[in-house]
């Protein structure tokens, strides 16, 4: 159903054959991704992160741990080296890839024993999320997919100029989201969402992505990018970093106020500690949108406001 479902049903799947005590995971995470080792009672480990032009991961060698969780993050080539993977598997941990934010981009070649994808950040299906590594069956329809559904069509009719109370929708999102949080496991994709899934022109929505993507690159050399647009990439969004969060939120607004909505990832997760270096990353993040609804007039349009 989810990417937490995703790395629920990877759990169960581990700990039928190995202990598993620790997970070593990437501090730029959300809560989301950490919940499901939580509550199946494994210790959380965060390898702190930072970022000064490019990706930097600070592995401390000397923890001991079973399960190495390996993310990209929005589509750049900035994947952790595969030397470092090398050493925890040599070492006996399992590796877990997060394929999430890699899911259209060309082969990341890392030789993992698990890994994932989350398909709703990618289209706009109700839910779902794909798994290499496991077989799963008899898993069950969620009981409270409906209210997601119904929230979609809300928003949907909302958008398109129907005389609708937005709070209608959000509550909607809330209650799914609240339901989500608490049960997760053993949910599979929907209906609805397996046809769009099977129906989506995955090339198509790829190339429109990267042909946005490189036109915010080519036009915005002003901002600081997470990385370069190169023949492997296929960008979730197109981050950019702006020198204080104060900034980034500034920046965002006046986004919002032209009715263009670009998220920040995300969230800072609990175990995110104040004198960790990934804080800044969360604080001066902004996510600029570049999918496949839209094209490059509505890149223009983001490119006008921000430098306006």
């Amino acid at each position: 159903m989810s990417g937490r479902t995703a790395i629920d049903l990877i759990i169960q799947e581990i700990l039928r054959t190995s202990p598993v005590r620790v997970v070593y995971m990437p501090a730029y995470s959300c809560d989301s991704m950490i919940m499901p080792f939580v509550q199946r009672g494994i210790k959380v480990e965060l390898y702190d992160m930072s970022f000064d032009g490019q990706l930097h991961y600070h592995i401390d060698f000397a923890k001991k741990i079973d399960v190495f969780y390996v993310n990209n993050y929005f589509g750049y080539e900035n994947t952790i080296k595969k030397d470092i993977i090398d050493y925890y598997r040599a070492n006996g941990a399992i590796i877990l890839y997060d394929r999430t934010h890699s899911f259209l981009m060309d082969d990341v070649s890392i030789d993992a024993n698990y890994s994932f994808a989350s398909i709703r950040k990618w289209v706009g299906v109700v839910c779902g999320a794909e798994v290499k590594g496991v077989e799963a069956d008899g898993f069950e329809t969620c009981p409270y997919i409906g209210i997601k559904e119904e929230a979609m069509r809300v928003k949907g009719a909302y958008m398109h100029g129907d005389n609708i109370d937005k709070s209608i929708y959000l509550k909607l999102f809330a209650e799914f989201g609240h339901h989500l949080t608490e049960d997760y496991c053993n949910y599979k994709m929907d209906d609805l969402s397996y046809s769009l899934y099977q129906s989506t022109d995955w090339a198509g929505v790829r190339r429109r992505r990267i042909t946005n993507a490189k036109y915010l690159h080519d036009n915005l050399g002003n901002y600081c990018f997470l990385g370069k647009i190169t023949d492997g990439t296929c960008p979730l969004f197109v981050p950019i970093f702006l020198p204080t969060e104060e900034w980034r939120n500034k920046v965002r607004q006046k986004l919002v106020a032209q009715n263009i909505f670009c998220p920040i990832h995300w969230p800072k997760n609990q175990l995110v500690t104040s004198k960790m270096k990934v804080n800044h990353v969360f604080d001066t993040e902004l996510s600029l949108v570049c999918d496949q609804r839209y094209g490059i007039t509505d890149m223009q349009r983001i490119i006008e406001i921000l430098q306006s």
